[in-house]
């Protein structure tokens, strides 16, 4: 399992908010597909996966904030 993680999004960017999950749980994605949206105080961006699977676990819901390098979900790698 690739566990997906928030991505340093700016010097001053401590944590964001999980706004939309473009994927469900047994979904197929591709690498560098997005995965979600996540908004800061200044800007709204896509999260994409880092490999090609299935998105097996959503660990931060919709409307949830995260902080950086936290677990957004976990893929099963697939070739």
């Amino acid at each position: 399992m690739i566990d997906v993680r928030l991505p340093q999004l700016g010097d001053s960017v401590t944590k964001a908010l999980v706004t939309t999950w473009l994927k469900s749980v047994g979904d197929r994605v591709e690498r560098d597909e997005p995965l979600l949206e996540v908004t800061t105080d200044k800007v709204t961006v896509e999260v994409p996966s880092e490999v090609s699977g299935t998105l097996r676990e959503i660990v931060i819901e919709a409307g949830q904030y995260a902080t950086m390098d936290t677990i957004l979900c976990r893929i099963e790698e697939e070739p």
